[in-house]
């Protein structure tokens, strides 16, 4: 990381990217959840330490398979995950600008286990309401 660099400029931004079990135990991912939490538990840390510098950590917790990855590919053939959702990488490009430029929020959720939508995660981590993802509109 940059942080002498960011710190002398007042300004910088790191976001991470972690599977939802960081936020959501489950079972059957008792070996990555655990890690993914700590790396979450360290971000919050971070971004507490580091706001008043300018310096922004944020990350955006996948609850679903990647479009286009390998992984879904894989999961679409397996029976037990084929049920579990895709998202469409424009979709989670769109939350991380969102996150990077407003810089009101650690963490979002994505998509949210209960309704389908995502699930922003103030500083505090106060839960607000879900809303749809934001799509970026084409150019004209």
């Amino acid at each position: 990381m940059q942080l002498p660099e960011w710190t002398e400029r007042g300004d910088g931004a790191f976001l991470m990217t972690t599977g939802a079990t960081a936020v959501h135990p489950r079972p059957h991912a008792s070996g990555v959840g655990p890690l993914m939490a700590a790396a979450r538990n360290w971000l919050y840390s971070l971004n507490g330490e580091l706001a008043e510098s300018g310096i922004y950590a944020g990350t955006l917790s996948v609850a679903a398979f990647i479009g286009g990855s390998e992984a879904a590919e894989a999961a679409g053939a397996s029976e037990p995950t084929a049920a579990f959702p895709v998202v469409d990488p424009v979709d989670l490009a769109s939350l991380y600008w969102d996150m990077y430029t407003k810089r009101d929020r650690v963490e979002e959720v994505y998509p949210d286990f209960k309704t389908g939508c995502h699930t922003t995660l103030a500083p505090l981590g106060v839960r607000l309401r879900p809303s749809p993802v934001p799509r970026p509109q084409p150019h004209s």
